[in-house]
């Protein structure tokens, strides 16, 4: 798609307003509007005639352990106040394609336009004014700063910059913040002006940290003095390139324009709120409007830190999961003084929750806590370091960048895999797990009816750990072979992926589901942690053994939780991994769109919140293109009748991939290889003749490959580009 093709396709999928939202501020996901860069994040609020906007940045935090007083919080904002627009019609969109909020307030004889942006390559939030009324029209701007939760703040001027700042400094806190937001109005001697027919003012704010540059303050201040119309232009122009480039990078064209919409909503909801390397976002991305988020908006090791990011691997955004391994690897010194001081063993053990630069957010002061999980609420779990590890696998898988590999990946997953070859038991003939809970154990409870759920802690083999040793081991055996480390621990680590015990199975509705647990729970009423082992952890897929595949299939039509409080982001993707009907997986998932969804593109079920963004993309990227059995498969769980187009989705292997089914026929396919891989794919092509151009820049030259049991082999070189065409038989999808 061209850039001009682009922007106008998806101006359908912007986010409409048509009245001010209700869900400002909240412990949780908000429902305005929302722009960011990946760092600071702000959401709009308020009546037309006073706009206000939330400033929050991604490493503003609270750094104090006991929970849930540590969390990020909420630095301050802006108050645009227009009186004359009292009463007047209200409408804003979200545009998803230049990341910019455009907001129209009209009456009878009054017209206003507030275009409100972060600057995608600095922290500077413009808002732009224009008034297309008759008369001049009163503006204040005040900018203001969340009071109090022990925090100390400051107000001041210099000339025509006026500034706030917060810091949280106290002695019981593990490391400082402190930020500021300094503002000007460009052409004004203050932030009170009339706002003239047919012209245009610009507010400028620009927002620091202590963690950004040592001398935020005077950073913050004086960035802004600098900032002219000219250099307004010209961070507009590095704004929109990025986005541009952002957008270009993959496209889906499936024929549903509202599963398209929340495709690319989802995407710029992790482009807007996950670039800073150093710090990655809590639960709520860095749209924080209180101080107390929910479940102290940090990290989630069981399910929900990871989530966010399961989408983006496939649709070859790899630069928005860059800020996820940093607070794990600094995380690794606590894990290890956990797993040696509590457990006996060797390796990391992670409590639920935890935040940057190794901020422990999980402690808690209650009776119960200390008597059972030494003042931790590890809730009964082993799993939170390996569940923590499949994001790197997959971008290994994804990328195969050996460098990442080597610095990020590896050492985090040999200190995952010491842990589990000591916690893991062999007796008879394979490994079992005891003492790990399927559930969340509430040990923070000091009191309880009796001592029942003290069983909890006792579930033996819980059916996700044992998907997550799979792919834990398997993950690591790959790197150590492509690293040529570790050789001589091979054998053992082949051993336990050929002893883990089987996945239990039960029955249940007449049919043979997986339990959850081999002696424990068997069953919970809702969440989808019966299921999680075939995605996220991906341990079961369309070349696994039938019978697996059939239960696998029994167990998502017997929970049915398409709707479901924790589940969303699992049960759409692990539907489509193992081949479940594709006319029910886009049914509910346009259900779900289209009723847990706020008109800015978060979709909410109440038990998290960016976590949602991994749902509709993975979920659709899984549909058209399989590759996580190192072949190749394309439109495998897509319906026959629907046409569908994707460009430069990522395959395992380093492949960017782009192919068309149309009237039920696959046209070509191309490959652009990144390491020079073999390639290996689904032959789409049954008895017909097929073709394969290899491209290097102006030439093209026909290659040889192999058909082998239904599969084309190929070698490929690194940078080059593969195009693969057949005669026009019916497209066989069945495999």
């Amino acid at each position: 798609m061209k850039s001009l093709d682009r922007k106008e396709k998806m101006a359908k999928y912007n986010g409409i307003f048509n009245e001010p939202p209700r869900n400002v501020p909240s412990d949780k996901v908000v429902d305005g509007p929302i722009i960011g860069n990946g760092d600071v994040g702000v959401v709009i609020s308020g009546l037309p005639e006073r706009q206000r906007l939330w400033i929050s940045k991604v490493d503003f935090w609270k750094a104090k352990r006991i929970y849930p007083n540590g969390s990020p919080c909420l630095l301050g904002g802006m108050d645009i106040q227009i009186p004359a627009l009292k009463d007047t019609a209200y409408h804003t969109e979200q545009h998803l394609h230049d990341a910019k909020v455009v907001s129209t307030f009209r009456g009878d004889s009054i017209a206003v336009t507030m275009t409100s942006w972060v600057a995608a390559e600095e922290n500077a939030v413009i808002v732009e004014l224009i008034s297309e009324s008759q008369e001049d029209i009163s503006v204040k701007v005040e900018l203001w700063v969340q009071p109090g939760h022990e925090s100390e703040t400051e107000n001041g001027q210099d000339g025509d910059v006026i500034w706030v700042t917060r810091k949280f400094t106290g002695d019981d806190l593990d490391w400082s913040t402190e930020g500021i937001v300094a503002m000007r109005c460009l052409g004004q001697i203050n932030n009170s002006f009339e706002l003239k027919p047919g012209d245009k003012t610009t507010i400028v704010a620009y927002v620091l940290t202590n963690h950004d540059v040592q001398d935020y303050a005077q950073a913050s201040r004086g960035r802004v003095k600098l900032i002219d119309e000219s250099r307004v232009d010209t961070l507009h122009s590095e704004h929109e390139s990025w986005w541009n480039q952002f957008w270009a990078k993959s496209s889906v064209e499936i024929g549903d324009d509202l599963l398209e919409k929340f495709w690319y909503g989802s995407h710029y909801i992790m482009a807007c709120c996950s670039r800073n390397k150093a710090f990655a976002p809590g639960l709520f991305g860095n749209w924080i409007t209180t101080d107390t988020p929910a479940w102290a908006g940090d990290y989630h090791l069981n399910y929900n830190y990871q989530a966010p990011w399961w989408g983006v691997y496939s649709s070859n955004h790899i630069e928005l999961s860059e800020p996820y391994d940093m607070p794990l690897l600094e995380y690794m010194s606590n894990g290890r003084n956990y797993s040696d001081n509590y457990l006996g063993c060797r390796g990391i053990y992670y409590d639920v929750g935890i935040g940057p630069k190794g901020l422990p957010t999980a402690l808690s002061t209650k009776k119960a806590s200390h008597t059972y999980e030494h003042g931790h609420l590890f809730l009964g779990q082993k799993s939170n370091t390996a569940l923590s590890t499949v994001n790197m696998i997959m971008r290994y898988n994804y990328t195969y960048d050996l460098q990442y590999a080597r610095q990020v990946a590896y050492p985090f997953l040999i200190e995952v895999v010491n842990f589990w070859e000591d916690y893991l038991k062999f007796e008879g003939n394979r490994y079992f797990i005891y003492r790990d809970a399927i559930h969340e154990v509430p040990t923070c409870e000091d009191s309880h009816a009796n001592d029942d759920w003290l069983q909890d802690f006792e579930d033996m083999n819980p059916i996700l750990s044992l998907g997550l040793i799979r792919t834990v081991f398997k993950g690591l055996l790959d790197m150590s072979e492509a690293l040529g480390l570790d050789s001589e621990r091979r054998e053992k680590w082949l051993h336990i992926l050929e002893h883990i015990s089987d996945f239990p199975t039960y029955e249940r509705d007449g049919k043979t589901i997986f339990r959850l647990t081999e002696q424990g729970r068997d069953w919970w009423p809702d969440n989808t942690l019966a299921i999680q082992h075939i995605w996220p952890a991906g341990a079961i897929g369309l070349d696994s053994d039938p019978k697996l595949l059939e239960i696998a299939q029994n167990t998502i039509t017997v929970l049915n939780r398409w709707t479901d409080y924790n589940g969303f982001p699992t049960i759409f993707t692990a539907a489509a991994r193992v081949g479940y009907d594709p006319e029910i997986i886009l049914r509910e998932l346009r259900r779900q769109c289209l009723e847990h969804s706020y008109p800015n593109l978060f979709i909410f079920f109440g038990g998290g919140g960016i976590e949602c963004c991994s749902g509709v993309p993975s979920a659709i990227n899984e549909m058209l293109l399989q590759s996580h059995e190192d072949v190749i498969r394309l439109f495998p769980v897509w319906p026959r009748t629907t046409n569908a187009r994707f460009t430069n989705l990522r395959a395992v292997g380093a492949f960017l991939v782009s192919s068309e089914l149309m009237d039920g026929n696959i046209n070509s396919i191309t490959i652009r290889s990144e390491k020079g891989r073999t390639c290996r794919i689904i032959n789409p092509w049954v008895n017909g003749s097929i073709t394969i151009m290899e491209i290097d820049g102006e030439q093209q030259m026909e290659i040889n490959w192999e058909l082998r049991d239904n599969v084309i082999t190929f070698s490929t070189e690194a940078d080059k580009c593969y195009i693969l065409s057949g005669n026009q038989v019916k497209v066989d999808v069945s495999n």
